[in-house]
């Protein structure tokens, strides 16, 4: 079904989902016009679900077809629920307890799933950020809900029902933090899913609360139709194909959005300990609080870790990426300047011999003109990465600028000489280019030993290129220059 199509029939279903839930509203509990929809809705639910997943193609198919048996579960629910109300009342907790209880983990799964796909360790950071907060709200469910609910001469059964809708409201209301901390595209599709469980999650927390205080008249049945065809419309919309969908990378950085989720999860645990205090009238519960300050206080250990790490990262790949050249990935200038002083240190220490070159294509400004500047760039890569297999393992060749390449041979001259003639023999594109060496004192600076190398290179352009120079140090006798005094030979 083409794209037009599928709105248009979301269109269609939005339209029907308003009138189900103001008629909803509207009616009398317990009146045929309630129990019709109370059966109708599940099953446009899932309707709307199995076409979505079946014409959006969604990249990910498993989350929504959890979220589809997860309306299922409820439907059936609902239709226990109702076998129930006919007989005269329900019971709790009863079968549809556990089929509403199976909801949340399907739920979580798909959300889960949608956000992070198969690779849970893609985004820490977000899981941490979403555990902290989490963490804290669970100290408010047990203070405003649990604590209360839970009488000592309670059943076993009804203890755990009792405490495991608020606890698994809690884990909803974590993986709505956690689709908001993810990478997730924020359309449409998103938008609806969230509105789904937002209202989902606000309808069990007023439903608690009601059971708590023995006021529950089931008013709130409205919301929850709302909910599943929230959910529903999310799941038929285009744009669902595009939550969660492949490629989608977390951010490394700390946004304002996220320092405020990582400050609200760190205050929740005491200010909720100061509102006890302030309104128990003596009975703090210290307990939990501490427990849940320690929790936030060693997940917000990780997280920073976890920052420290990022930022370390972060500065060796700068670090890394200032000492190489953009164009040929060879190091650059500054890492030839560095190198150099090094090695003339160690050299020193060592007394080993060490030999500089700086080499130039010879008339590059002319092969940019006629080629092209892409052509004269990929020459210059070329040229660099096959002069760079001739050097031995401790060599060094480095672009010093433009056309110019810098070399660090740990060797004497007349070896850097045979390592010159390969350079030249690999040189792409019938292309020549003019070199100068010079063999370090043992006693001159870097600045000194770089400055008779351009001289000789200087040199070699001078005298009809397509050679090598060697300038010797005048305070030396050159003997070993001797053999150096030809061109290139082709």
């Amino acid at each position: 079904m083409a794209t037009s199509g599928i709105r248009r029939l979301w269109t269609g279903y939005c339209a029907v989902s308003v009138v189900l839930t103001v008629v909803r509203i509207i009616v009398p509990e317990g009146s045929a016009p309630a129990s019709l929809i109370t059966f109708c809705y599940p099953v446009l639910t899932i309707a709307a679900i199995a076409l979505g997943v079946r014409f959006n193609g969604p990249p990910r198919k498993l989350p929504w077809v959890l979220l589809l048996i997860m309306t299922i579960c409820g439907g059936v629910g609902n239709v226990v629920i109702s076998v129930y109300l006919v007989k005269g009342g329900v019971p709790f907790p009863s079968p549809a307890d556990v089929l509403f209880l199976a909801c949340y983990p399907l739920l979580l799964a798909g959300l889960m799933l949608l956000v992070d796909g198969m690779s849970w360790r893609r985004d820490r950071a977000g899981i941490l950020d979403t555990l902290m907060v989490t963490v804290g709200l669970g100290l408010g469910i047990w203070l405003l809900f649990l604590r209360d609910l839970i009488g000592p001469a309670m059943p076993l059964e009804t203890r755990v029902v009792t405490m495991a809708y608020p606890l698994a409201d809690l884990l909803l209301l974590a993986g709505v933090i956690r689709m908001f901390t993810s990478s997730v595209r924020h359309g449409p599709a998103f938008w609806q899913l969230v509105g789904s469980l937002a209202v989902q999650g606000l309808a069990h927390v007023a439903w608690v609360w009601q059971s708590s205080h023995g006021t529950n008249h089931n008013e709130l049945a409205p919301a929850f139709v709302l909910s599943a065809l929230l959910l529903g419309g999310a799941a038929l919309h285009p744009s669902m194909a595009k939550v969660g969908g492949e490629g989608i990378r977390p951010s490394a950085g700390v946004t304002t959005r996220r320092v405020l989720l990582i400050s609200s999860g760190c205050l929740l645990s005491p200010v909720q300990l100061i509102v006890n205090g302030v309104t128990a009238h003596g009975g703090v519960d210290w307990l939990a609080a501490s427990i849940c300050s320690i929790l936030v206080f060693l997940l917000l250990i990780v997280r920073i870790l976890g920052l420290v790490r990022t930022v370390q990262e972060q500065a060796d790949q700068l670090e890394s990426i200032a000492y190489l050249d953009g164009l040929t990935g060879i190091p650059n200038r500054r890492a030839w300047d560095a190198e150099l002083e090094r090695r003339l240190a160690a050299a020193k220490r060592a007394g080993d011999t060490l030999v500089v070159g700086l080499i130039d294509l010879d008339h590059f400004k002319r092969y940019n003109d006629l080629h092209g500047h892409p052509a004269g760039d990929e020459l210059l890569r070329t040229a660099s990465s096959l002069w760079q297999e001739q050097l031995r393992a401790g060599d060094l060749i480095a672009r010093y600028g433009g056309e110019e390449f810098g070399l660090i041979l740990h060797c004497r001259l007349k070896d850097a000489a045979i390592i010159m003639d390969r350079l030249q023999e690999v040189t792409p594109e019938t292309q020549t280019f003019s070199a100068g060496l010079a063999q370090w004192t043992g006693q001159e600076s870097a600045e000194q030993l770089s400055a008779r190398a351009d001289e000789a290179l200087y040199a070699a352009k001078r005298d009809g290129r397509d050679q090598f120079c060697v300038c010797g140090h005048p305070a030396l006798t050159d003997q070993h220059t001797d053999f150096l005094s030809g061109a290139f030979t082709r």
